[in-house]
């Protein structure tokens, strides 16, 4: 066995460009399987020959003895692990023909879009797991799915600097910001907001760019109000769990891979992708009755309970442990 005598390798592939929601489950993932008993991870990044590592990558997926790997070398008792594109490194390595068991990580909606290159992936054997049910539902709807699917809810962990930063946010009368916008993957409408916030002479801070994690959830620890603005589809949407989190209300849209988690007007508030109403629901979260902010907060710390790493890694190991009578 490839990564020590009494161990089963699980080999997983990144071609990383900059740090993204979907990296960070897929890194999510390779620790899973490092806390795992009998089980170790390796991994090969796509990469220019020579070219040094991205400090996130070192930070994602961190080179402990063995975990790097320049290609691919299984064993016949290693698992592969796949998600997004990496069928290409397998089919390109010419290691699609091995008998090996293949997890599939499945993290978008679009996977069950037909003339895309995810779809067309579908025909290949994986046990597949998809990030939340409108996911798993999307893809068993195509009737082309090779393998047996599971859906493990995306999960989360807060580290503990950022339950202290919103123990001291909670502290105050009111937080520090009053808004936030995230609109880095919707820029045209989340400028569209701002004006509209502006207009209103509601304090706001406009964020387009991707922040490092803590940045990113110690400065929601200080708001009152997220508004998390996903992509039209989206497979689960990790930030606006994160706001919930961060005791931040959330207003935010539906994006399909929310809609097991998002709840309107019981955990956050949904709103059309329109400027205007957008603008009138932030305005609303910005001016609920205490006794309202409270049970919506109250609800989305539940939600935030049932959507623990912890869960997500035993039901993880569940599958990882009983791979080879699965697949």
């Amino acid at each position: 066995m490839a990564a020590g005598q009494d161990s089963t390798t699980v080999w997983f592939h990144r071609h990383f460009l900059r740090l993204t929601g979907g990296h960070l489950k897929h890194a999510h993932y390779f620790d899973h399987v490092r806390r795992l008993p009998g089980y170790a991870p390796r991994i090969s990044f796509a990469a220019e020959p020579g070219a040094s590592l991205h400090p996130d990558q070192r930070r994602l997926w961190p080179p402990r003895k063995g975990a790097y790997a320049e290609r691919w070398q299984p064993s016949s008792a290693d698992i592969l692990f796949l998600a997004g594109l990496d069928w290409r490194y397998l089919i390109d390595s010419g290691l699609d023909v091995l008998p090996n068991p293949r997890i599939n990580l499945i993290q978008h909606v679009r996977h069950a879009q037909e003339g895309t290159e995810l779809h067309g992936y579908l025909k290949h054997r994986a046990v597949r797991i998809c990030v939340s049910e409108e996911v798993a539902q999307a893809l068993l709807a195509t009737g082309k799915v090779n393998g047996p699917v599971f859906t493990i809810a995306n999960g989360m962990h807060t580290p503990p600097a950022i339950a202290l930063h919103r123990f001291a946010a909670d502290l105050l009368p009111r937080r520090r910001r009053s808004v936030i916008v995230v609109g880095y993957k919707r820029p045209e409408l989340a400028k569209a907001l701002a004006e509209r916030l502006t207009d209103a002479k509601v304090p706001h801070h406009l964020l387009l760019d991707f922040l490092p994690r803590e940045q990113f959830l110690a400065a929601l620890a200080g708001t009152e109000v997220t508004v998390c603005l996903p992509n039209v589809e989206e497979g689960f949407y990790l930030p606006a769990l994160e706001a919930m989190a961060c005791g931040s209300v959330v207003v935010t849209l539906d994006c399909i891979g929310n809609r097991s988690f998002c709840h309107n007007h019981q955990n956050c508030l949904i709103a059309p992708e329109d400027p205007d109403t957008l603008t009138a629901a932030t305005i609303h979260a910005l001016t609920l009755f205490p006794k309202a902010r409270k049970a919506l907060r109250r609800q989305a710390d539940e939600t935030v309970r049932q959507h623990s790493l912890a869960k997500e890694r035993q039901r993880f190991h569940e599958i990882l442990g009983n791979i080879h009578s699965i697949w």
